[in-house]
């Protein structure tokens, strides 16, 4: 009972999300649109680790590098190839799909910090492919392109039609996500996060669910990677250090490595907290921005998802022992109740 009135309180909670994001771009600059938009593009890069670290518990460090592959993608099918801007997603995801299966590859004989290294080695390899293969990328220069236009038929102006494209994005795969890990491949994964060997020993294919994870969750940050792309109409190598791998990193754990929406609050902390601390002190804005990292992980040991699951399940202890309790009935006899006159 308590998880159904856990899940019926996330999909209410989810639902009133999706309408309060959909209806952010009125009123808003253009500029704080774009900053919204950026927050979804990691949205979807955060979502897509959680795959892999909460429910498959494999460390990667890579993310960010299937994040530039997305991007990379399709600005490259934009610019070279002529494609127009929103059809070159769907294959910034299957590309970056193809490439995150080929590096889970080291993942079925590595496991724990040494698969981190050898992923974080890989995204720290990135920035420095993509200025190998200047004829392609652009090198240093990076690749320029225009946004995709909103069509005549919408409303708004462009940044809103990038927001809400972005916003479709991420509902999409939150859906997939919501479906992937409550099913028969749910079982799967956390089955191989929790114990391998008893995994193996039900008949899950191990090989199998570790390469899924990895493209799914590589599909995942090329989508986003390619939104990004989009709504910057410009990449470069420098865009994508091995750093960012690491502030997607933090926004899973900051948000809860085994949540859909915490995804989205990770999100709002990478893209945000930085900005809003750089504006109280600009001299100390990364020791602000440290010590809130700090604070967020004293307070929220399980992300902001885990908090709000604690204070959601204390909130209704709380309540059941306000309830009053219902009288049982006396017994009835031949001369009526016990206790009766």
């Amino acid at each position: 009972m308590s998880r159904l009135l856990s899940s019926t309180a996330g999909a209410i909670g989810g639902g009133l999300a999706l309408v309060g994001l959909s209806l952010t771009p009125l009123g808003l600059p253009d500029f704080a649109l774009f900053e919204f938009s950026l927050m979804l593009t990691y949205a979807l890069a955060i979502l897509g680790l959680n795959v892999l670290l909460g429910y498959a518990g494999q460390v990667c460090l890579a993310q960010g590098a299937f994040f530039a592959c997305g991007a990379y993608t399709s600005a490259i099918l934009v610019v070279h190839a002529g494609l127009p801007p929103l059809a070159t997603l769907p294959l910034a995801a299957a590309v970056a799909a193809l490439v995150g299966a080929l590096v889970g590859l080291p993942a079925l004989r590595l496991g724990g910090l040494q698969l981190g290294i050898v992923t974080f080695g890989i995204a720290s390899l990135v920035p420095q492919a993509l200025l190998k293969f200047s004829a392609v990328t652009g090198g240093v220069t990076g690749l320029t392109f225009d946004p995709p236009s909103a069509p005549g038929w919408f409303p708004g102006e462009q940044q809103s039609w990038l927001y809400l494209i972005c916003l479709a994005s991420a509902a999409l795969c939150a859906a997939a996500m919501s479906v992937l890990v409550r099913g028969a491949s749910g079982r799967a994964l956390r089955a191989l996060r929790d114990d391998p060997l008893v995994a193996e020993s039900l008949g899950i294919n191990l090989t199998r669910t570790r390469l899924a994870a990895f493209a799914v969750s590589s599909a995942f940050a090329g989508l986003g990677g390619g939104l990004y792309a989009l709504i910057n109409g410009y990449v470069s190598p420098q865009s994508f250090l091995a750093t960012r791998s690491i502030d997607i990193l933090i926004g899973a754990i900051v948000g809860g490595a085994t949540s859909l929406w915490g995804a989205l609050a990770g999100a709002v902390f990478v893209v945000f907290v930085p900005e809003w601390t750089s504006d109280l002190n600009p001299a100390a804005g990364g020791l602000i921005y440290g010590l809130c990292l700090i604070g967020a992980m004293l307070i929220a040991r399980d992300g902001a998802a885990g908090l709000a699951r604690s204070g959601y399940g204390r909130a209704a202890a709380i309540l059941a022992r306000r309830r009053p309790a219902h009288r049982q009935p006396l017994p009835a006899t031949r001369n009526g109740p016990v206790g009766g006159g």
